[in-house]
């Protein structure tokens, strides 16, 4: 744990203090979509919805962790205008992205979204807000797209099925169910396991990301691995595993392995391995930390230079120093490390927050379950606006 205390002054005060302030539009009360890399926000790209609620989870999460309420209260807020600006007033549904001007570009209704609703409202449950009439409307959306077999990706049931927006839905159920203590969420984050361990999981250790509407995996030029969303799995599978008390049944190991050994020579993840990428955006390397995280924990021998304190040492020099202080380089180029992206997106976050602060908590067991359930919870008014159908 030789950077506890770097990762401790980026976490909750130099990039904290940045996207609370300069990240945020105070006109709209929005988060910006990105910054540059210089810490200047960029008007003129459309906002994907997501990114509200990405950060709004961030900085519940860093709020409950710091009992810090200067933090609850733009999470909060940036949650409930993201409701105002994101559904559709004439579907119900929730936006996708929005123009530079605000107006809706895009309505969706995408799976991917939705479970990041749902992960805000876990966090702001955790923080101590209340969150009822929030957690009642994010699931009637969910219902809306429930398949036979998972969710349909979007409104309009698109293919290909995907692995992505469902991995966040476990990941997003899980976190619920621990706040909550309700049975109807967990049994849905079984049900996302069930998936992945049945068509996503392949018997070597990769994850698929593509899928017919049976769960038939597509094949060839038509299919694609991100070793990224592997060495995410593991943290995900493990933390349903200490929140339940169930197995999740799965050789972390094999796909850890599996995963690193797409890995350049210098311990860096690709985008993608099928088919290889030449580029390495921030958020695979964030993912292998926590996954060494909790292979480490667990006792495994992990390779040769990734050790969590190894992978988190390359990560910090060449992702978390750019000009701005609190910001980082989002993408570079397999092999030499130059940097492909001038800006940093919001998204991005996200990722760097549950990094880090797996690591400057390495025992995952102090996510304790909150209970009681939310029914039982005393009933208050939201304060804010709401605007919900």
């Amino acid at each position: 744990m030789r950077w506890q205390e770097w990762a401790e002054n980026w976490l909750y005060n130099t990039s904290a203090d940045l996207w609370r302030g300069t990240g945020l539009d105070p006109k709209s009360g929005l988060s910006w979509e990105a910054l540059s890399v210089h810490g200047e926000p960029l008007p003129n790209l459309q906002r994907r919805i997501r990114v509200q609620f990405r950060q709004s989870y961030c900085f519940a999460r860093l709020a409950k962790q710091k009992s810090d309420p200067t933090l609850l209260t733009p999470a909060y807020d940036l949650f409930q205008t993201g409701l105002t600006r994101g559904v559709c007033a004439q579907t119900g549904h929730l936006v996708a992205t929005l123009n530079p001007d605000l107006s809706t570009a895009h309505v969706k209704h995408d799976l991917y979204d939705l479970a990041f609703v749902l992960l805000a409202v876990s966090a702001l449950i955790d923080a101590g807000r209340e969150m009822s009439a929030e957690l009642a409307w994010v699931e009637r959306q969910l219902a809306f797209l429930k398949a036979d077999q998972g969710w349909h990706e979007a409104a309009d049931h698109p293919l290909p099925r995907r692995q992505n927006p469902h991995m966040h839905l476990f990941e997003a159920t899980t976190e619920i169910y621990r706040v909550t203590q309700e049975p109807r969420f967990l049994k849905m984050a079984q049900e996302c396991l069930s998936l992945f361990r049945t068509h996503v999981l392949t018997s070597e250790g990769d994850v698929l990301e593509f899928f017919a509407a049976d769960w038939t995996p597509y094949r060839d030029d038509a299919q694609q691995i991100e070793p990224g969303h592997g060495v995410e799995w593991i943290y995900l599978l493990d933390h349903y595993e200490t929140v339940t008390g169930q197995p999740h049944g799965v050789d972390l190991e094999k796909m850890f392995l599996r995963a690193a050994a797409t890995c350049d020579q210098r311990g860096f993840l690709p985008d993608t391995c099928v088919p290889m990428s030449d580029t390495r955006r921030l958020w695979p390397q964030t993912e292998l930390l926590k996954a060494a995280l909790v292979l480490s924990r667990k006792g495994y021998a992990l390779p040769e230079a990734f050790t969590p304190d190894d992978i988190l040492a390359r990560f910090i020099v060449d992702y978390l120093s750019p000009p701005m202080k609190g910001g980082w380089y989002d993408t570079l180029r397999m092999q030499t490390g130059e940097v492909v992206s001038n800006h940093m997106p919001a998204s991005s976050y996200y990722h760097i927050v549950v990094a880090l602060e797996a690591y400057l908590r390495p025992s995952d067991e102090s996510w304790e379950v909150v209970g009681p359930s939310l029914p039982q919870q005393k009933a208050k008014a939201a304060s804010g606006p709401l605007n919900l159908r």
